[in-house]
């Protein structure tokens, strides 16, 4: 099967730094990775390249599952890259099934009205509707990422 990416660019009223923190500490990513997609997250991060992290959470009736990868290029402020393994059903990873970990790059630009985050991911099999389905859950959780900066606009709440 072939692979297929999306990118999505956003702009928060947040410096890089602030927006780079949400993507990378454990107590922001509970609060909004999952949007409304899941309950109870949790989050571990080692933030250094080969380090990885693993975010779960409560999935209704599939129960508790997440997501896990390695990071590959930690810029502060700057960009983000790492892999990403489902550990929750998206469709393309049930049994028997043997897909490529993927990758996703975000790049955290300065902006006038505070950063532009350009959210690049990469090798999701193309199958007509993974792509789509992943970036439309992504703008959803990138309202959940607005809502928390919103409400812990210094990430120390």
């Amino acid at each position: 099967m072939e692979l297929t990416s999306y990118t999505i660019e956003r702009v928060f009223s947040a410096t890089p730094d602030r927006i780079f923190r949400a993507f990378t500490s454990p107590a922001d990513l509970q609060a909004w990775i999952w949007g409304d997609f899941g309950a109870n997250a949790t989050a571990r991060v080692d933030l250094r390249v080969g380090g990885t992290f693993e975010v779960t959470a409560d999935l209704g009736r599939e129960g508790r599952g997440g997501m896990r990868g390695m990071y590959l290029v930690v810029e502060p402020a700057r960009r983000l890259t790492h892999t990403l393994h489902w550990d929750a059903s998206v469709g393309y990873n049930g049994p028997g099934m043997d897909p490529l970990d993927e990758v996703v790059v975000v790049d955290f630009l300065p902006d006038a009205a505070g950063c532009r985050v350009r959210y690049v991911h990469l090798g999701i099999p193309d199958d007509g509707r993974s792509a789509p389905g992943h970036e439309k859950a992504v703008r959803g959780t990138f309202d959940a990422l607005e809502r928390r900066l919103a409400a812990a606009p210094s990430g120390n709440e």
